[in-house]
Formats: C-alpha cells, sequence, structure tokens
C-alpha cells in the first residue's frame, strides 16, 4: 500500500486501511531538550490535496518520539506554508512539503523562502511529489537545502514513519547543539565578565594591598618608635641603647676600632623640679636631649635617654680626645639654652655633669665594662663639683664659660 501514485489515486478505501492499521508507535524514551513531556513536535504537512493531509495525519496520528506526540499544522497552497512558516517557524520541527502546487516549483519556492529569507536552517523539509518527472530529484537534490526527498509512490505507513524519526532525531540533535552553543556563549560572557570582575578585582586588591602595605610600614615605625624611642624626649630610649650598644660593641671587636661612650647628667635637676614643677622639668629635659642631638652630626652617633634626666652618648670610632670635644660641646650648648635653676648649687642655670669612656671591644671582656666605667667618671664629676666633664682615672676639666 502506498499514500499515492499520484494526488488524483489516494481513495476512501486506502484511507480506512490506514486506519486499520495504524498503531501507537513509542521509540525511544524522553530524552533532555529542555522541553517537558507534554510539549508537542510540530510537523507542517504542505500539499494542495486534502486527502493527503488526512492520509498522512491518520498514517501519524498516534506516533511519538521521545515521550511527545506529533501536533500537525496544514497548508493548501506554497504561500499559504510561507505564511504559516513565518509564523509558527521557531517551532516547526520538520516539513511534509509537495513539489508542484500552484505552479510546478511552489515547493522548491517555499524551501528557498526559508533557507534564504528566514534563515532556518534548523527544520527538516521532506519534499514529496506525485510527478516525479517535473522536478528532477538529482537537481533538487543538488541545487535546495532539502533533507530528504521522495516519491508519493514510495510513502508507505513504515515508510512514513521512518522518515518522521530520521527528521524529528536529526531537528532534536540540530536544537541541542544550537542550544549547547547558546548555553557555551553564555558560559564565555560569563567567564569574560569574571575575567573583568577579576581583573578589577585583583586591580582593587592591589591598590588595597599597597594602602596596607602603606598603613603596614606606618605602624611598623610607630612601633619601632614606642619600642625604641622615648616618649619624652623624642630620642632613643634605654633599650634602644642597649642593644644599639652590644651591636656596636660586637662589630668595632671586629674592626677593632675605638667606641666611646658619654653618660652625663643634669645638675640639681631634684631642686629644680621641686621648684617650677613637673612641667617645666619636662620641658627642660626635652630642650636638653634635642641640644645633645643637634651636637652629633654622624648617623652612627646615638643619644639616648638613660634614664630619668641621665643621658647616654654613643660614638663609634671615636677616640677619647675626640669624646671629650663632644662632651665640651654638649655641655657649651646647654648653658647657652640659659635653662633659669635658682635651686642649683652650682650655677643659675641648667648645667651638665658628664662622664667619659673610651675602649677598643674585645669579644672576651663585657661589654658593660666600658659602661660601668663610664658611669664611675660621671660619679667622680659629680664629686667633685658638677658642671665638668671627667675621664675616668683622670681629673676632671670643668666648665668654662
Amino acid at each position: 500500500m502506498t499514500l499515492s501514485t499520484s494526488k488524483s489515486q489516494i481513495t476512501d478505501d486506502d484511507l480506512i486501511y490506514f486506519c486499520d492499521e495504524v498503531e501507537q508507535v513509542s521509540l525511544e524514551s524522553s530524552e533532555a531538550l529542555g522541553i517537558s513531556a507534554t510539549d508537542t513536535w510540530k510537523i507542517m504537512i504542505v500539499d494542495d490535496d486534502l486527502a493527503v493531509h488526512r492520509a498522512t495525519q491518520l498514517a501519524l496520528n498516534n506516533f511519538q518520539f521521545a515521550g511527545k506526540s506529533l501536533e500537525f499544522i496544514s497548508a493548501y497552497s506554497g504561500e499559504e506554508a510561507k505564511q504559516l512558516i513565518a509564523s509558527e517557524q521557531p517551532d516547526i520541527a520538520f516539513i511534509l512539503l509537495d513539489v508542484v502546487m500552484e505552479t510546478t516549483d511552489a515547493g522548491l519556492q517555499v524551501v528557498r523562502y526559508i533557507r534564504e529569507e528566514l534563515k532556518n536552517q534548523q527544520v527538516r523539509i521532506v519534499l514529496r511529489t506525485g510527478h516525479p518527472g517535473e522536478a528532477p530529484e538529482e537537481s533538487v537534490i543538488l541545487n535546495y537545502d532539502i533533507n530528504d526527498y521522495k516519491l508519493k509512490v514510495e510513502l508507505t505507513r513504515q515508510k512514513m514513519i521512518t522518515t518522521a524519526i530520521a527528521a524529528l532525531r536529526s531537528y532534536r540533535d540540530i536544537i541541542t547543539i544550537a542550544q549547547q552553543k547558546i548555553e557555551l556563549t553564555h558560559t564565555l560572557e560569563r567567564l569574560q565578565q569574571a575575567q573583568e570582575q577579576l581583573g578589577e578585582y585583583a586591580c582593587t586588591l592591589e591598590m588595597k594591598v599597597a594602602e596596607r602595605t602603606i598603613a603596614l610600614e606606618k605602624a611598623n615605625r610607630e612601633l619601632y618608635l614606642l619600642a625604641n624611642q622615648d616618649g619624652l624626649t623624642g630620642v632613643a630610649n634605654r633599650r634602644c641603647f642597649d642593644d644599639y650598644w652590644l651591636q656596636q660593641w660586637q662589630l668595632l671587636s671586629d674592626s677593632q676600632q675605638a667606641l666611646s661612650l658619654i653618660l652625663l647628667d643634669i645638675d640639681c635637676f631634684k631642686s629644680y623640679n621641686d621648684r617650677y614643677g613637673h612641667l617645666a622639668g619636662d620641658a627642660c629635659l626635652q630642650k636638653v636631649a634635642q641640644a645633645i642631638g643637634q651636637m652629633l652630626g654622624r648617623p652612627s652617633d646615638l643619644v639616648a635617654r638613660y634614664g630619668g634626666e641621665e643621658f647616654a652618648i654613643v660614638l663609634p670610632n671615636t677616640p677619647i680626645e675626640g669624646a671629650a670635644k663632644i662632651a665640651q660641646a654638649i655641655a657649651t650648648t646647654v648653658y647657652n639654652l640659659n635653662l633659669q635653676n635658682l635651686q642649683s648649687s652650682v650655677s643659675d642655670r641648667i648645667t651638665l655633669s658628664l662622664g667619659i669612656s673610651c675602649t677598643v671591644p674585645h669579644r672576651d671582656v663585657e661589654s658593660k665594662l666600658a659602661i660601668a666605667i663610664a658611669d664611675k667618671a660621671l660619679y667622680q664629676a659629680k664629686e667633685e663639683g658638677r658642671n665638668r666633664y671627667c675621664i675616668y682615672g683622670k681629673s676632671c676639666v670643668p666648665y668654662t664659660p
């Protein structure tokens, strides 16, 4: 049994035959297309013979593919097909298209319209004709973008089902690939956006790291100052002195160079505090510390608050003569500050007592020994009347304006 040998050959007996033999066919289980199982495949029948429409629908009426049945759309001329395709084209899976309708090439013009004007490449097109001589198969296949070419005499029920399966499977795969391309495009776009955001984040992160680095460096400087600077006078504190003294002792023991130390004390400072108050005493300490610092010209020289009103001056690579000159210069500078101290037993202004030691360090000798020598020299200066500097074991040199 065939659909037709020509348009006029399909009879009512043929239709009854199709009705008796049609049965539900379910060849594949539901597969992922992102469409629910209740959706249908839209199939367009384009033919100017009503009997062809009826026979085709009866043959495929209960057919299912991937869990979905068919929904038929009918057009009875090429022009009507164009109008329906333009409005329904996104959802049409395949078209059973007659070649000869209102003109001998009406079906072929529909193919050209679909592919060239609508730019629809996914719909599957199966040409059918009952007049093969009017449209040569070879030229049609070569010149038109069709997916199959059938004579109506070839379309038995089973062949129609086979044709439908092939067309729907191809359509499904094309749609799946198209969806995957879209998803891939979206993924690439999201990836590009993520890369741009990552670049912006990296730039922001670099800025934040730079800001944090600056803040950290500032915090480190502040911590260093807190750990190594005397909060009142701004010079090094006792901890800084101890570390620096030991460092220079080890360094100069290797080079066997002189290391001098001056310990100095503000004369009668307790009496100054008692008469003028602690705020004035603090201001006095600050001015004395600044004056001492001005007398030290080398980066390696260090002035530190040793304790209370006592200061220590470290002079690397300095012989005893050089240390004595610096002690005299410091005494002169502080004297010229003219900080009144009427309670002093030495002078009418703030003066200093200074003790000097000079040693060539040795790793086998305790570094504290040189400090003890300078301290004894300071004690000797105080014992001999203050306002003077003393080198331990030698006579003291009083300050004379």
